[in-house]
């Protein structure tokens, strides 16, 4: 659930110039779909906050706030925006002074906005808080958000990557890469395989395996690529054989109908699928379950995570009251009543917080397995010019899997072109 958007080009002088424009298109828009009341005003005693998620979460969102807000006297309103023009949606905000206090983003956002000056930095604003919550943040969320020692959101959830099976059919997952290829071979002598529901030819993809394999998309220091390594061949190499000799195919296939017909008895995809399975699937219930990704040559099983984050405006006329806000909800009481709420929207959004899964209602099976992958998972890259770089990592994926180019050659152009996209 993690949304990379590309082509973020332009600095906020331009950005200035063309927000006349969105702001009225999204007025005009506004008249056509769900009402969307205004942002608060300069000195209003509101604080406005904006998810992008659904109604459902909105809603249980907006009566926490009610709650908490009601001594303090100021009013709250949590108003949904939706995934597609999100990103738009903010830039456009930021251009025309016309921010929410609170945002809540997808995990590579608040680098972007804070880089505009658009968000509070919040390791500057509340260092000791914020030192206080890390302890309580999966490591691999955390790696997402801080660069340079500036952090601009902690996580409000995850989504995280995990293996499918058909126990019926496969009696043990598999726990290594070998593993995998011998059971991927064993299933394509039966017309059988496995299907990438989240992560198909794309970065996502390749993501774990690179980690696996002991290498990242850039160095420690964010500085420079680390595409160009012998740990992303062998990844890639890897990655790319699922195509071209493991029978996992090309094209999207979506894992409830891949497991429920039996034909992909193994798949790689998001925990959000556990609720889809079950609406979806229901005749094969009991005859699936989950597990953590296969082990690679450096002993890791590292998936990739993505979810959203949440920060504060630096326009906002209430920061304080808005962290102490933004940390009500990262309690784990709260965050357990926000992961009913996403399920009840079918989002299936996990908590940031590990403590709040002491008391996550959820079946102790997928429990165990969910938080164990957390543990062992990466979000993408807290490296600004990363969601531009994207695009050049997954056309080198295609080249190999689709036109065999020559694995190395490809890693290398990518890795050049991500070198120059990269910010300060």
């Amino acid at each position: 659930m993690d949304n990379s958007w590309q082509n973020r080009e332009g600095d906020i002088k331009s950005l200035k110039f063309i927000a006349v424009f969105f702001i009225s298109t999204l007025v005009l828009l506004a008249g056509c779909g769900k009402k969307q009341a205004p942002p608060a005003k300069s000195g209003s005693q509101e604080v406005l906050m904006w998810l992008v998620g659904s109604e459902i979460q909105a809603k249980a969102i907006q009566t926490l706030g009610d709650g908490f807000f009601k001594d303090t006297g100021l009013t709250f309103r949590c108003e949904a925006i939706s995934w597609g023009d999100a990103h738009t949606r903010y830039l456009t905000s930021i251009a025309g002074d016309v921010v929410p206090d609170i945002g809540t983003m997808g995990l590579t956002w608040g680098e972007e906005f804070g880089s505009l000056g658009a968000i509070v930095d919040l390791a500057e604003e509340f260092p000791r808080d914020l030192g206080l919550l890390k302890e309580k943040i999966f490591p691999g969320l955390w790696s997402s958000l801080e660069h340079k020692g500036k952090v601009y959101g902690i996580p409000l959830d995850l989504s995280v990557q995990i293996m499918f099976y058909r126990n019926d059919i496969i009696a043990k997952p598999p726990r290594t890469w070998q593993e995998l290829e011998d059971k991927l071979l064993s299933l394509k002598k039966e017309n059988k395989g496995m299907l990438f529901d989240w992560g198909s030819m794309s970065w996502i993809g390749l993501a774990p395996y690179l980690w696996q394999a002991g290498g990242d998309f850039y160095n420690p220091e964010g500085n420079k690529s680390a595409l160009d390594s012998e740990a992303a061949v062998n990844a890639l190499k890897f990655f790319s054989r699922f195509y071209t000799e493991l029978g996992v195919p090309k094209t999207q296939i979506p894992l409830e109908q891949g497991m429920r017909t039996g034909d992909f008895p193994l798949a790689i995809s998001g925990n959000w699928k556990i609720d889809s399975l079950h609406l979806y699937a229901p005749e094969i219930e009991g005859k699936w379950s989950i597990a953590l990704l296969p082990e690679g040559p450096v002993n890791k099983r590292t998936a990739f995570l993505g979810g959203r984050v949440i920060g504060i405006f630096n326009k906002s006329k209430h920061k304080k009251e808005a962290w102490e806000f933004i940390k009500f909800l990262f309690q784990p009481q709260t965050q357990v009543k926000l992961y009913e709420a996403a399920r009840s929207a079918q989002d299936s959004y996990l908590p940031s917080n590990i403590t709040a899964w002491d008391t996550l209602p959820m079946e102790s099976e997928f429990k165990g397995v969910l938080k164990a992958q957390a543990l062992d998972a990466k979000g993408p890259p807290g490296v600004l010019g990363w969601d531009e770089s994207t695009r050049f990592i997954e056309e080198a994926i295609q080249r190999v899997v689709l036109q065999q180019a020559d694995i190395k050659k490809e890693l290398s152009r990518a890795a050049v072109e991500m070198n120059k996209n990269i910010r300060d």
